[in-house]
């Protein structure tokens, strides 16, 4: 018996020691990175520029939408890598996220658009729908489903790590 309880003392430590190694060395997981599939929320909201209401219904096939707003300094960090997925013919739509529409259109106006179509976001109902908790943060859409959401800035490594991958898996952007 007393065996048997040595034993259990130094095997239960070395156990959670081990659990807890492989659980943090695990390549798979990217802080910030979401793989959970979910519906694009139903959504009524204005254009930031011609105030022309925009529908759920609208988003169709593959896009990344945005969260972004002027008030933002990672936004305008990562403002340059957004430009250079809309020359590459990537679709972006950017939601505009507790912001002024005026200082959102002299924000653009700055730094560049690289949005296809913007939602003016007043009161963050739609992005807190997707379940976004500050800007920026990004989503890959396909045909009204959410097949990816990062957290954070977005740059060219986690675009590799995060949505490279379902784009080449699901043949995205062709």
């Amino acid at each position: 018996m007393k065996i048997l309880l040595k034993l259990l003392i130094i095997s239960l430590p070395i156990s959670f020691l081990f659990m807890f190694f492989v659980l943090l060395n695990e390549d798979k997981q990217i802080p910030g990175a979401d793989y959970r599939e979910f519906d694009l929320p139903i959504f009524n909201l204005e254009d930031l520029d011609s105030k022309r209401v925009i529908k759920n219904t609208d988003i169709k096939g593959a896009s990344i939408i945005n969260i972004w707003a002027s008030w933002c300094i990672t936004c305008q960090i990562e403002h340059p890598y957004l430009m250079s997925l809309n020359k590459r013919g990537i679709p972006v739509i950017g939601i505009n996220y507790k912001d002024e529409r005026d200082d959102a259109i002299n924000w653009l106006s700055k730094f560049g658009n690289p949005y296809q179509l913007i939602i003016h976001d007043n009161k963050g109902s739609l992005a807190l729908d997707m379940g976004v908790t500050g800007a920026p943060e990004t989503f890959l859409v396909n045909n009204g489903k959410i097949v990816a959401h990062y957290q954070g800035e977005i740059n060219a490594s986690i675009w590799n790590k995060v949505f490279a991958p379902i784009i080449e898996e699901q043949g995205l952007f062709k």
